[in-house]
């Protein structure tokens, strides 16, 4: 489980092999057994003792802001990878099978888009994206056109990656209530979407740590300062099957309500009850049984077996190919 602290004032203590947190009004007992991430996204007094226990059970603690964006986090120094893999990740940047990778998640991207789309259609009368549809089927074939290194095609790379999540969130605008993609959110359906890619972050910055990758080493998105932009490369394959989809389930099932955002002039922010309904339905889905290469996993799997294979990519030359659900 993840242990979501939230409420302003809350006291992180530990009790034995149990972690305890006392919030205004109530007092709650959890296993260090059963915690696999502590999130901290409000003001709260944790004591050293919750973080050896903590670090002792492999339990990151992160840190994340208003928006849902990871800002700290703390980890065993145990964790990460051998300094062989990351020297390779820095020397292999220009090497032809990271530039294929890079491709590959663009791939799994577009077909997610592609997938979501007809599935939203299928399940909504008088809606056709098939024109979209065709219009984001060709960014596929035109990835297959580039050729080279990083360098040589990260602008057209960036440029068709553009153009189809233009074309799908038309789409979706369509059918939520939203104009268009913001990242400064004008509405709730854009701070209900960023704050589902925050924990995003989270998820995949810690499955690179531990599978050895420096999360700010990126390729497609380059050095960013002070962002992980190999996370930032990452997460695009997994963005719509989970993020989206939990925000558009919401949205379908009328469970969005006023009471879930507070606004600061025109910007739109999450409440502690909405960040709470939104982080439930994230959470489920990273829980969610898919089928991937044969096996029975959970999407927190996946995510984790994706970056331990670019590791094997890094390391071995193993082929990194594309995935979609």
């Amino acid at each position: 489980m993840q242990l979501v602290i939230n409420e302003y004032g809350s006291v992180i203590k530990k009790e034995e092999n149990r972690f305890i947190v006392v919030t205004k009004d109530q007092k709650h007992e959890f296993s260090a057994d059963d915690v696999k991430q502590i999130l901290i996204t409000a003001g709260a007094s944790i004591s050293a003792n919750v973080i050896k226990l903590a670090m002792s059970k492999d339990i990151d603690i992160v840190y994340a802001n208003k928006y849902g964006e990871p800002y700290a986090r703390i980890y065993p120094c145990r964790l990460g990878g051998t300094t062989l893999t990351r020297r390779k990740q820095a020397t292999q940047y220009l090497s032809t099978k990271i530039s294929e990778a890079i491709k590959n998640i663009a791939k799994s991207k577009i077909k997610n888009q592609i997938n979501m789309l007809k599935s939203l259609s299928k399940t909504r009368e008088n809606v056709d994206f098939s024109e979209e549809i065709k219009s984001i089927e060709a960014q596929l074939e035109n990835l297959e056109t580039l050729v080279g290194n990083m360098d040589d095609i990260r602008q057209q790379l960036l440029g068709i990656e553009g153009f189809s999540s233009s074309q799908y969130f038309s789409c979706l605008s369509r059918i939520l209530p939203f104009s268009e993609r913001q990242h400064e959110a004008k509405d709730p359906f854009n701070a209900m979407l960023n704050y589902a890619y925050g924990i995003m972050y989270s998820e995949v910055e810690k499955s690179c740590i531990i599978a050895g990758l420096d999360p700010y080493l990126g390729f497609m998105h380059t050095d960013r300062y002070g962002k992980p932009s190999l996370v930032l490369d990452f997460i695009e394959q997994f963005r719509q099957p989970i993020a989206d989809r939990a925000v558009i389930n919401l949205f379908a099932r009328k469970q969005i309500e006023d009471s879930d955002f507070e606004s600061s002039g025109n910007v739109f922010m999450l409440s502690e009850r909405g960040k709470e309904k939104l982080i439930n339905e994230v959470m489920e889905l990273l829980n969610r049984t898919i089928k991937y290469k044969n096996k029975n996993l959970p999407w927190k799997a996946v995510i984790m077996e994706r970056a331990r294979e670019f590791v094997r990519l890094l390391l071995e030359g193993e082929y990194y190919g594309e995935f979609s659900a």
